[in-house]
């Protein structure tokens, strides 16, 4: 037998935590088991079998042990291709604007004024919707707005999509879902009564930028009026009617600290919308990422949230294998206004850096081999191959693995901070604990 490669051993309440990141499970040590679970990884885990048997049997049932001959590393490898490969789902993204009503600091996208889906682009797409839902494979189909703000021409570019993709489902008999990511700006009476006269229903990620006066420096109508009660009483709008909402606080070392009072402007609403329909999940943004203990603080913050009955998440708990991003499964596609085709919302859509185009019938024309070689790209990462968290890192994403093809020293999204890696550890105790 051999100590996994996943296993992991973090101090965790007064004991140590032994984790696997593969099995997902957690057993609990005193520091005597843990001395002798690290003299026996020093020595020869086999040891332990004469020298505490029972304890030996137990982490072998339990896969903390596994056989000699066993490639971890190919087990990751296949969960990953099974997620990423199914072939019951399709994922379109659709930007039907690069415009927007704001301009945040930290936004990567060019604004482009006079960008929007042409009534030509949108038969395109809803030509490739029609192909898709035919296919015998595809069970449901996903479409999710994004941008720029998708709501600035809401009637004339998106509800004629909308339309289609409902009655197309019907007609085939799929099934179908639909999600906006927007500012949460423009969300008024008009677009809850035309979902609610179409028996239709979507979910929506909605961002704050922080509390009321950090969010207000971010996003801002003018230099006198700020946007954060309008988006805060929107998304109430939103989830009184049944709407799903995920409340995405894009966090920095600078907002952070308040943003607990967030829910405090949710008071007047009925917590059986809350629970039902409201998720706040906490991101930080990007440019502002560092290595720090910034994580203490948004506990604290998600800790205040949680006592008051709210669902909240946060970013260390990470599941990226099992739960991959959607530009890393093979049956996904970001279509822009103008018909560059993509994979990643996450990078800028200049047409230098597109992927493809869509074309006249509707089908997805992709480079040469470019799906292929983003399939393929995961999990090579040198690094990767010994890390004791990559069945909850996965690496990062395929963007990731692509940005990095030719750098031969390998790369790490935490940095090779074995100290941020241990956060994610102890996260992953905290949920199995929350659910035993």
């Amino acid at each position: 037998m051999k100590y996994s490669q996943f296993n992991s051993i973090i101090p965790y309440n007064n004991q140590f935590a032994l984790y696997n990141a593969f099995e997902d499970k957690v057993i609990f040590l005193e520091n005597d088991l843990k001395e002798l679970l690290t003299a026996g990884k020093r020595e020869g885990i086999d040891e332990l079998e004469h020298i505490h048997p029972a304890f030996y049997k137990y982490l072998s049932e339990n896969k903390f042990l596994v056989d000699n001959n066993v490639d971890e590393v190919d087990k990751v490898r296949e969960v990953a291709r099974k997620v990423d490969e199914q072939t019951s789902m399709f994922q379109l993204t659709i930007n039907p604007t690069m415009n927007c009503n704001f301009k945040c600091w930290y936004c990567y996208e060019d604004h482009i004024k006079a960008s929007r889906l042409k009534s030509s682009m949108v038969i395109k797409v809803n030509k490739f919707i029609t192909k898709k839902l035919q296919d015998e494979f595809i069970k449901y189909f996903h479409v999710g707005f994004f941008g720029g703000e998708p709501l600035l021409y809401f009637k004339r570019n998106v509800i004629p999509i909308i339309d289609h993709l409902a009655a197309e489902s019907k007609a085939f008999g799929k099934e179908f879902g639909i999600n906006f990511t927007s500012n949460g700006y423009l969300v008024n009476q008009d677009f809850v009564d035309y979902f609610h006269s179409k028996d239709l229903t979507c979910n929506l990620q909605i961002t704050l930028d922080g509390y009321r006066e950090e969010h207000d420096k971010v996003r801002f109508v003018s230099k006198t009026k700020g946007s954060y009660f309008e988006i805060v009483n929107n998304i109430k709008l939103l989830i009184r009617n049944g709407f799903h909402v995920r409340l995405r606080i894009n966090y920095t070392s600078e907002n952070l600290k308040d943003t607990f009072k967030i829910i405090d402007d949710f008071s007047d609403v009925d917590l059986k919308y809350i629970k039902r329909n409201l998720i706040v999940d906490y991101h930080r943004v990007w440019q502002d990422d560092a290595v720090d203990d910034l994580d203490t603080v948004l506990n604290e913050n998600m800790e205040i949230i949680k006592a008051k009955g709210f669902n909240v998440t946060g970013t260390f708990s990470a599941n990226n294998v099992i739960n991959s991003c959607y530009a890393d499964k093979r049956n996904s596609a970001v279509i822009n206004y103008n018909g560059d085709l993509y994979k990643c919302t996450a990078r800028d859509f200049s047409s230098e850096s597109r992927n493809g185009f869509i074309d006249s019938e509707g089908e997805l024309i992709w480079d040469d081999g470019y799906v292929e070689k983003r399939m393929k790209s995961k999990l090579h990462n040198k690094p990767c191959l010994s890390c004791r968290i990559m069945p909850l890192c996965n690496g990062g994403c395929s963007q990731h693995a692509m940005e990095n093809l030719d750098n031969e020293e390998g790369y790490c999204v935490y940095a090779f901070d074995e100290t941020q890696k241990d956060k994610v550890i102890y996260a992953k105790v905290t949920d199995i604990l929350k659910t035993a």
